[in-house]
This record gives structure tokens, C-alpha cells and sequence, in this order.
């Protein structure tokens, strides 16, 4: 007992509490068991998650037996939820039950829940919640020296004020108190709001003083307190979540059955909590009628609301990362009917690997290619919405993900993403389904030369017979010793057929050819045989990891070979980690498209459209652009064919596929795409090179194009860093 007086007294002066604070006397109870864990938070003890916490801690201690008792830290205690979490942190707490937004500060990835719009009901909060990816949001508290051991209820958000807001303009010059979050000051900053970031035992007495007009929170919490004139307006706009807490150091001290029964005591809290939650949510709007004046936002408000955010989930996407965004999308969406009053595109890519870059760069052609047909009235009268599910590139995941697309009835085609060996693993269950599959980046040949009639696969993208050609011109013309080094797998395999092919028809033959595994790491070994053997230029084939580790070996080299490679590296951040050994490599990658010196009118709008919806500035921040252009063709191409067809039905909108006679897109004026059985709309005059110059790919050729000084001299070797 006396660890914990002591431990509390030394936290609150370190982090400089106030000098009303109450003693340690008053913040710990002194009845507690000597050897009991303790348990803090701020709620108030009608709350439904302090309710829950106490029955979790009854249940730790049915559960252990006896072993693990947990009392409370008083909730008169004017410890911050900060100082709580940095308690708990240190090992000088034990619990803490604290809302995701309060660790944004340790654990960036929390501010996910936060995101205005992200939840459209509590059955998509239950399954966001339960789902993978929260499994791995908790688990990433452990490099902070916590241990998440669950998810809980707090509730939508609605918004109070001291006087109506019934359009945007009644946003203006008002302040807000919110919870602290970054996340939070820029969704209000984006509606006109200004924030003040208050404890919540504070806020009635800021309305009083008018240090604030304005709140957003749960209904709970805002039935709670006494406003003079306030007004309630339900927007759902938010969501409040707590995170069950506990310390590393004292998970780690309990045995090992110990730990099993705290978890399986805040799993059985956590459904309890669940449902007080929706009972407190309920009871305390029928109190909340009664002293203030409740509405629901418009139609009109409620969408301006989700559009004035929507910049928040791009900005948090380029600094968290597109992975873990992508499994909380996934997460949320109700795959048993999703969207039934829509007519449906899906994506199935690497959205949350190594190449989630290429699935980003997809998903963005398609939606902005969306929002252009949506404005413009839907297709068959219907909105279009977009559905996608993440692969990481392996097949037998891109199957399970057809087989969920396959058996949505408003579904009018299926996106494929980078990864050719899932494409391959999927035209069987494709064509007997009669799924129709649009391919705007997997580039092996077999995938539309797959032997069925009809064929259910249309591609806007490098084919690997044509890329072969098209690379081996590039490395001839650097030198006739060509070395090559090839990913082992179909897509490897399709282009060593075109590469091996194209050598002979010029009587010529590889100087040596390397193969390597998914995820094989050292190079050494095959960069000395490479060098060894002669080969002045290698012709790569491969994806990103295995690419930064390949140049990066070869960066150790006196005077490496160039490199001509295939645009699986593009799909990534290859161009961050490789940065250092780029400067000493001459590397050139296959491309379709810029964004770069590009004036074309079209283009040039796109681009706007792009920065405007993304966040981003600059071409050079379009991530992957070859994948945006062909999904953004793709898609109006596909919108053409099922305005056609008349219905959703994808052998009739495919049949008016193979119809299609011209197109103007972004990539080219297209000329009869798809007909005469020849489904791969690119031909090899489409196919560009370009170089990479901080960090983004420049046409070679283009006016501001990297000069290749890679090998103009020799050069010592990179220094061996790990």
C-alpha cells in the first residue's frame, strides 16, 4: 500500500499538479488490501464504463481466485487522464480505462477513432471493435508500456450550444470545447470552429463563465450538466471509445494464468459495458429533452458536415499510413449487404503491405472517376459507391475476397490490384462466377491470354510480352550484357517467357539469370554472379522489399550495373528506403503515365481534383500515378458499358465492353479498346521510362527529368550500414 501513496505523491509532483490537488490521502483509499492493483479513471461512478470497471474488477478477482484484487483510485481525485496513462506507463498504476483520444499523444493510430463520419451505427462500431484491426490499434500500446485489453462504448457525438446552428455559417466564431486531440482542433478549424481543449468536469463551469459556447460529446455526458439555453444537435458526426489499460510491467508480473483471467474478465466487462452504454445513451436523451431544445441536423448540414471533413481521413492516412486506415475501412463495412441501395465497384489489392501504395493509387483513379458519375446523376439512377478488401498479395485471401464480391447482387465489376500471382489464382472462380474483372496494374500475360471464352477480364496496363520488348530495348541500350533477376513466382515467370523471347528473336542471350524468393532478403550472393558474369544493366522483375534490398546491395559496389526495371517497385515507399542507394544506382522503371510537365487540359483538372480530395500539393505527391490513370479509365470505361447495358447484369455490361469504340481518357484517345478478342487496351507505344528524384518518378525525357550520374565515374562504395 504504502508503494502506491508513495508512487502517486512522486508522479503528481513530477508532473506539476496544481497545489489544491487533494492529498494522497484523499486520491487512494486507504482500506484497500496492501498487495491490491489499482484502478484509475476520470468517469464519473454513474458512468456505464466506471459501472463496468467495476464489475471487471470483480470479476478479476472471481476469476483469479482470490489473487488479483483491483481497487479504485477515488473519482474526486484531480489526476488528468494524462497523468493517469503516464502512471500506468511507469508501472505506479495498474489500470486505467481512458478515451482513445486522450493517448493520440503516445499512440497516433488511436486518432483513427476519432475521424469525423467513420461510424454510421453502433453495428459498425461493434464490428470495427471486434475486428482484427483493433486487435493490432491495441497491441501497438505495448512499445508505450501498456498493455490494450479492450475497446469500449463511450457513444456518438452530437453537439450542444448556447444558441441554434442550423447552416455552416452558425460555425463561425464559435468555441468548442472538445477532448485534446490534434484530430479534433483540425475537424473544428474545417467547419469554421475554434476548440478549447477543457476537462469534462470543467465544461459546465466554462459555459457559465462564456469561456465556451459550444461542446461536442456523448448524449450521456451532456445530460449530465446544466446549460443556460442549450441546444442539442444530433449529428453522429463522432464517436467517443475508451481503451481498457493496464501496465505492461504489471501484466508481466502476474503468472501466466493470472493474465488469461484478466483478459477473459475484461472481455465478459466489455459486453456488460456495451450494453449499459446503450441504456445510459437512451435514458439520458429523454433528460436531455427535458432541460434543453434537441434536434436533428438537416440532410443538408449533415452531408456539408461529411464533406468539409472528409480531408481529415487523407491527411491521416499520409501521416498513420495507408495500412492501418485500410483495415478500419474494411473493418466497418457490413459484408453481408453493403450499401444495398447503391450500385457497387470492388477493389480487391495489397491495401495494408508492402505495396499498399499501388492499391492506394488504384482506389484513388476509381474514386475520383466516381465522383464525376455521381455527380452527374449515379449510373442507372443510382449512386456508385466503391467496396474494397485488402490481399497483401496472397492468392488465397484474393479469392476469399472474389468470393464475398461475387455475392453482391449490385455489384457491376471487380478491380484487381498489383499483385499478378492473385489475378492468376483467380480466373477459374472468375469465369465461373462470369465476375467481371477490370486490371489496371497486374501485368502478366496469361492474365487476359487465360484460354476462356468469354473472357471476363478487361485490362488498362503494362502486358508482360510488350514489357519485355520494352525493357530490353532500355537495357541495350545501356549495353549488350544484359543480366537478369526475376521474383519466382507467375508473374516472374511470365516475364522471363517474354524476356528469354525477345533475347533470341535479336540472337542474343541473357548474360546470367538470378532468381529470388517472396521475401528473400540478401542479394549478395546473386549481385557477385551477376557482376561476375558480366552483366552491365540487370533487368529487374520484382516488388519493392525485395528491390530496396537488391539496389541496395548493389549501391556496395565499385561500379554497379545499371538497372531497367519493372514497375512493381512503384507500388510502395521503395523510393524513401532505397534513397541512399539511389544516388549511387542508375535506375530507370517502367512506367505509363505522368502527372509531371504533363499540360494536358484534362490532366491538368484531374490533377486539381486530386490535390483538392487528397491533401497533396505538388504531382510529385501523387502516389503511383500509372495506377490512378488506369483506374480512372477503367472505371469510366466500365461506366460507359453498364450505362449501356442498360442493368446490372456483368455479362451484358461486359459484352458492351468488348462494343466499346472510342474513349477519351486520361491515359490516351482510346480506339476500340477491348475489341477483336484483344482485351489489353495499352499497346508498347504507351510505355514510358522515368527516374526517381526525391522520391518521386520523373519521365525521362521530361523538363525537369533526373540526368543519370549514377555511373558517370567510378565511384567508392556505400558505406555498409545495417
Amino acid at each position: 500500500m504504502k508503494r502506491y501513496l508513495l508512487a502517486i505523491g512522486l508522479l503528481l509532483s513530477q508532473l506539476g499538479c496544481d497545489s489544491n490537488a487533494p492529498s494522497t490521502k484523499t486520491i487512494l483509499n486507504n482500506t484497500a488490501e496492501d498487495d491490491a492493483m489499482t484502478l484509475a479513471l476520470s468517469s464519473p461512478p454513474e458512468s456505464a464504463e466506471y459501472l463496468a470497471a467495476k464489475r471487471f474488477a470483480k470479476l478479476v478477482d472471481e476469476k483469479t481466485l482470490g489473487e488479483v484484487k483491483i481497487r479504485f483510485i477515488e473519482s474526486n481525485s484531480r489526476i488528468s487522464d494524462r497523468e493517469m496513462v503516464a502512471a500506468v506507463q511507469k508501472g505506479l498504476l495498474d489500470f486505467t480505462i481512458t478515451p482513445t483520444s486522450r493517448l493520440s499523444y503516445i499512440a497516433p493510430d488511436m486518432q483513427l477513432f476519432d475521424l469525423p463520419f467513420l461510424f454510421e451505427d453502433e453495428a459498425a462500431v461493434d464490428r470495427v471493435f471486434d475486428s482484427s484491426a483493433a486487435k493490432l490499434l491495441l497491441s501497438k500500446l505495448d512499445i508505450q508500456g501498456l498493455v490494450g485489453l479492450s475497446l469500449w462504448r463511450g457513444g456518438f457525438k452530437q453537439l450542444m450550444t448556447t444558441s441554434p446552428i442550423e447552416a455552416p455559417e452558425d460555425f463561425q466564431q464559435r468555441r468548442f470545447k472538445i477532448m485534446e486531440s490534434p484530430l479534433l482542433r483540425e475537424q473544428f478549424k474545417l467547419w469554421g470552429g475554434a476548440t478549447v481543449p477543457i476537462a469534462a468536469r470543467h465544461t459546465e463551469n466554462a459555459f457559465q463563465k462564456e469561456a465556451i459556447d459550444g461542446q461536442e460529446d456523448t448524449i450521456a455526458n451532456m445530460a449530465g450538466i446544466n446549460v443556460e439555453n442549450a441546444n442539442v444537435l444530433i449529428t453522429n458526426h463522432g464517436y467517443v471509445s475508451f481503451v481498457v489499460a493496464m501496465s505492461l510491467k504489471s501484466h508481466n508480473a502476474l503468472s501466466p494464468t493470472n493474465r488469461k483471467a484478466v483478459r477473459a474478465a475484461a472481455k465478459e466487462a466489455t459486453a456488460y459495458q456495451y450494453e449499459l452504454a446503450n441504456q445510459q445513451n437512451a435514458q439520458a436523451l429523454e433528460t436531455l429533452k427535458s432541460k434543453a431544445t434537441v434536434t436533428s441536423a438537416s440532410p443538408t448540414l449533415t452531408r456539408w458536415l461529411n464533406d468539409e471533413s472528409a480531408p481529415l481521413l487523407e491527411r491521416y492516412r499520409q501521416r498513420l499510413g495507408t495500412a492501418m486506415v485500410e483495415q478500419i475501412l474494411q473493418a466497418r463495412e457490413n459484408w453481408a449487404e453493403p450499401h444495398p441501395e447503391k450500385i457497387l465497384v470492388a477493389l480487391d489489392a495489397d491495401l495494408s503491405g508492402n505495396s499498399a501504395n499501388s492499391g492506394l493509387s488504384i482506389r484513388r483513379g476509381i474514386e475520383l472517376a466516381i465522383d464525376e458519375i455521381n455527380a452527374q446523376g449515379g449510373l442507372l439512377g443510382k449512386e456508385v459507391a466503391l467496396v474494397a478488401r485488402d490481399n497483401s498479395m496472397i492468392p488465397s485471401r484474393g479469392l476469399d475476397n472474389l468470393e464475398t464480391f461475387a455475392e453482391l447482387p449490385n455489384l457491376i465489376g471487380v478491380f484487381s490490384g498489383i499483385s499478378s500471382p492473385v489475378v492468376l489464382a483467380q480466373i477459374d472462380y472468375i469465369h465461373h462466377k462470369k465476375v467481371l474483372m477490370l486490371a489496371p496494374w497486374a501485368a502478366a500475360t496469361p492474365i487476359i491470354d487465360n484460354t476462356k471464352s468469354p473472357n471476363y477480364v478487361f485490362r488498362v496496363s503494362v502486358r508482360d510480352e510488350y514489357a519485355a520488348e520494352f525493357l530490353l530495348n532500355g537495357a541495350l541500350e545501356i549495353s549488350d550484357n544484359v543480366g537478369l533477376l526475376l521474383v519466382n513466382n507467375g508473374w516472374g515467370r511470365s516475364n522471363y517467357k517474354g524476356l528469354t523471347e525477345a533475347l533470341d528473336k535479336r540472337n542474343l542471350s541473357a548474360s546470367h539469370i538470378e532468381w529470388f524468393n517472396w521475401g528473400e532478403r540478401d542479394f549478395s550472393s546473386k549481385v557477385d554472379r551477376l557482376i561476375k558474369k558480366g552483366a552491365d544493366v540487370v533487368i529487374y522483375v520484382g516488388n519493392p522489399v525485395e528491390g530496396e534490398k537488391f539496389v541496395s546491395e548493389l549501391a556496395q559496389r565499385v561500379s554497379p550495373p545499371s538497372v531497367i526495371s519493372h514497375w512493381g517497385i512503384t507500388g510502395s515507399d521503395f523510393a524513401q528506403k532505397a534513397s541512399v542507394a539511389l544516388e549511387r544506382v542508375d535506375l530507370r522503371v517502367l512506367q505509363t503515365f505522368s502527372f509531371i510537365d504533363n499540360n494536358d487540359a484534362e490532366v491538368s483538372d484531374l490533377a486539381k481534383r486530386y490535390h483538392l480530395r487528397y491533401s497533396t500539393s505538388e504531382p510529385t505527391e501523387i502516389v503511383a500515378p500509372s495506377g490512378t490513370a488506369h483506374a480512372y479509365d477503367l472505371m469510366n470505361m466500365l461506366a460507359t458499358a453498364t450505362t449501356r447495358a442498360g442493368k446490372v447484369d456483368m455479362t451484358r455490361i461486359r459484352n458492351e465492353m468488348q462494343k466499346i469504340d472510342k474513349h477519351s481518357g486520361l491515359m490516351k484517345h482510346y480506339i476500340e479498346p477491348f475489341a477483336n478478342g484483344n482485351q489489353d487496351a495499352l499497346e508498347r507505344s504507351d510505355y514510358i521510362f522515368a527516374r526517381y528524384q526525391d522520391g518521386a518518378l520523373h519521365p525521362v525525357g521530361s523538363k525537369n527529368a533526373p540526368k543519370n550520374t549514377a555511373n558517370s565515374e567510378k565511384m567508392r562504395p556505400m558505406e555498409n550500414t545495417p
